[in-house]
């Protein structure tokens, strides 16, 4: 007995360790797994190629409306074949001119000296031409290179819109298209009324149009130098701000905002007519746009998200959940039929909107 299991054993003890070596490799590939972690924002799918390049956004309760390079896109529901409408045609394909769009028309240059105005609906009919050169004999052409978060021309709440261009004037001036424009329904063409606005400048100095924006009825438009400007439906205007770098003009609970550069805030609490100063914003409130969703007002900061609360010269401001957002640059914030809609030139994505005001961790 003593010798056979003297025999043996080493046999059993090297069969037992390969056997529990087996095992052990088993049990570690069946431990491995990778689980794919889902983003809080996904990207609506009914969009490819160029179309998921998008430049600006509007909307009229109804629908949004999104501007990408050579394209115009209704999108009603995120059904390709039934609630997005792409449209083609001779729109920009410069990625840096952003357009106005209303709630029933939008504007875009055809040329350096034309201005085609169309119906939201129907882009690629009745349209409207303004030809710059007929209407200004010192025009050059129009002015498309604002200051990135501005789009080129604004649309205020009665139709009316304000396109600025450069002229050979002697004196150096300013000069604006403002249209009064009646978009038109039921096979009836857009048509617009025009004036100009000249608004003149000192010889020496280096002011410039760099934001634009309409607030209810007006205009309001930052000169860089020469300061912040309103003007009104008919065509007057006055200068109301001395000096100010305006990164975006925007009305909330009656107050207009300016937030300008050097963490400076700007507000009005008569229709921009007068301003006061204050100091210490954060950074992510300079370089930002601002957008209504629902009752709140949302900031956008690159590709971050955030929640704003005035209290008189108090704020409080919270980030919100932007992962699938990261690498994207926002151009516009929309919300309908209960989902918030983000555009970016890097695709259109949404989320419910029970869920877009949590928290960034």
């Amino acid at each position: 007995m003593t010798k056979f299991f003297q025999t043996v054993s080493p046999f059993l003890v090297a069969f037992a360790f390969v056997f529990s070596g087996c095992k052990k490799e088993i049990e570690t590939q069946i431990q491995i797994k990778e689980v794919e972690k889902k983003a809080s924002w996904t990207e609506v799918s009914g969009l490819s190629g160029f179309e998921r390049i998008i430049l600006s956004t509007g909307s009229n309760g109804q629908s949004i409306y999104l501007q990408q390079p050579n394209f115009f896109t209704r999108l009603s529901t995120q059904n390709r074949s039934q609630g997005i409408t792409v449209s083609g045609g001779r729109l920009p394909t410069d990625l840096g001119v952003r357009l106005p769009i209303g709630r029933d028309f939008f504007a875009y240059p055809d040329t350096d000296s034309s201005l085609v105005l169309c119906r939201n609906n129907e882009p690629l009919n009745y349209q409207f031409y303004i030809g710059l050169r007929r209407f200004d004999k010192n025009a050059i052409r129009l002015n498309t290179r604002l200051f990135s978060l501005s789009k080129c021309m604004a649309i205020n709440q009665n139709n009316y819109l304000l396109a600025p261009y450069e002229n050979n004037r002697p004196d150096r001036a300013f000069t604006f298209i403002l249209a009064a424009v009646t978009p038109g329904a039921g096979g009836f063409p857009v048509s617009a009324t025009t004036r100009k606005v000249v608004i003149p400048q000192a010889l020496s100095s280096g002011s410039y149009v760099r934001n634009l924006a309409a607030i209810d009825d007006y205009f309001l438009v930052n000169l860089g130098d020469a300061g912040i400007y309103k003007i009104k439906q008919d065509g007057s205007y006055r200068q109301v701000y001395t000096y100010a770098i305006v990164d975006a003009f925007y009305k909330w609970q009656g107050i207009v905002y300016a937030p300008a550069e050097y963490n400076e805030m700007l507000t009005s609490a008569d229709n921009g007519d007068t301003w006061q100063k204050s100091t210490g914003t954060p950074n992510h409130f300079t370089l930002a746009n601002y957008y209504p969703v629902r009752d709140s007002l949302v900031g956008v900061f690159f590709g971050n998200l955030y929640t704003l609360r005035w209290n008189g010269p108090r704020f409080t401001s919270r980030f919100l959940k932007n992962d699938g957002l990261e690498r994207a640059t926002i151009t516009g914030v929309e919300y309908l039929r209960d989902t918030v809609y983000v555009a970016t030139t890097s695709g259109l994505f949404a989320r419910p909107v029970k869920s877009f005001f949590e928290t960034k961790p």
